[in-house]
């Protein structure tokens, strides 16, 4: 990518290798540790557990967590758009949360090890809708201990209490082995040490002032949460659609109105050409959200799921690149091209085929991403990419699947 590696030469780039090792070299005696205790733990925690403990843990790991990451989004938000360059020391950390969340779902789909009140005849406190290794409550936690240590050192002595607590609580729920939380912690630690290092933040600086790479940033970002957040059932149709009707409204009112705020917000992610419907990209992006949803509901979830992260990772991917590589050009389309095309089919491809099989994924991904290059027009109308990606790749993975 013509951008990413600009950026790299312009802040003279070096990785920060030193604090990779010491994480590598902490997981070295704390996953062991956590095998150890795996066979272990349990019998002294069934011991401890009491009704007003176990509602504290499930409200800890339920609602707390959620709505400490839910303010830090807010705070990131705040921070970026009341600055004059839209930069801040909070963004590193939100993409070392989706980052450390992203990477601990793979490893729990390419290890696939039962949760441990499966293997042990256990009652969990709250079911785990997926495999174990490594826990992902512990990574996201642990991936803002060194952005926010960074920032504040008595603000990191109280998110590491909080991310312990945190990882201690799916333990004592039965849904982890100590052994998960291990890893997420060194998962989480590493990824959160790697985007707040002062080198990364210097490249941050660089890529955020591209629009296209802050639109794009918004867009795969949104895409994941829309699937995570439905996925663990925090996410509904209605809240979408009240989401659609407050953007609409507020969009309109931006036409002839200015909000200091909401100006900065807006001037952050549009383009030249949304001027006349301002966060036209945001409306679009949540409304083939709302559609996917609507269309493919329970026994079809797995294909709304697939088709959102198609849109989020392979049409975000095909934009970005498309924007910084000016060679070989679409004959149908100049401001497309081939590289943006085929990065946009593959790793749409490997993002939804953790829901579909791999072969209807590539093929639902292959079409969508292809079929956005056509600039869509019924009058002075434009078929919005947001909305032509998930439904096209939705529909094919129904009738393949």
């Amino acid at each position: 990518m013509k951008l990413f590696i600009e950026a790299l030469k312009l802040t003279n780039y070096q990785a920060p290798e030193r604090e990779f090792y010491y994480w590598l070299l902490l997981g070295v005696f704390l996953i062991p540790f956590g095998f150890w205790l795996d066979t272990q733990v349990f019998a002294y925690i069934v011991q401890w557990q009491t009704p007003i403990l176990n509602t504290l843990i499930v409200f800890l790991t339920e609602y707390v967590i959620y709505a400490l990451l839910g303010l830090f989004g807010i705070a990131t938000l705040y921070r970026v758009w009341n600055s004059e360059n839209h930069q801040s020391q909070l963004v590193p950390g939100c993409f070392a949360v989706l980052a450390a969340g992203i990477a601990a779902y793979v490893l729990k789909s390419y290890f696939a090890i039962p949760r441990p009140y499966l293997e042990m005849a256990l009652t969990p406190l709250v079911p785990g809708h997926s495999y174990s290794f490594p826990s992902g409550h512990t990574a996201v936690a642990f991936a803002l201990l060194i952005p926010l240590w960074r920032i504040n050192k008595w603000l990191g002595l109280s998110w590491l209490t909080f991310a312990l607590a945190v990882g201690f609580a799916r333990v004592y729920e039965f849904v982890h082995f100590p052994s998960d939380i291990a890893a997420g912690v060194i998962l989480g630690g590493l990824v959160g040490a790697i985007f707040s290092h002062k080198e990364s933040l210097k490249l941050f600086k660089v890529l955020w002032q591209e629009l296209e790479f802050r639109r794009q940033s918004f867009h795969f970002a949104c895409g994941f949460l829309c699937v995570f957040l439905h996925w663990a059932g925090a996410l509904r149709l209605r809240a979408i659609a009240f989401v659609l009707v407050v953007g609409l409204i507020i969009s309109f009112i931006a036409q002839y109105k200015k909000f200091p705020l909401l100006g900065k917000i807006l001037a952050s992610f549009d383009r030249p050409r949304d001027m006349n419907f301002p966060g036209r990209g945001a409306f679009y992006f949540c409304l083939g959200v709302f559609l996917t949803f609507l269309l493919f509901q329970k026994e079809h979830i797995n294909i709304a799921y697939a088709a959102i992260l198609i849109l989020a990772v392979g049409d975000s991917l095909n934009h970005l690149f498309a924007s910084q590589v000016y060679k070989y050009g679409l004959p149908w389309n100049r401001r497309k091209n081939i590289v943006g095309i085929m990065t946009g089919i593959l790793m749409g491809t490997l993002a939804a085929q953790f829901f579909v099989p791999i072969l209807p994924a590539f093929l639902a991904s292959t079409v969508a991403i292809t079929a956005e290059t056509v600039p869509w027009r019924v009058g002075k109308f434009y078929l919005d990419d947001n909305l032509l990606v998930p439904l096209i790749s939705g529909t094919l993975l129904w009738l393949m699947i």
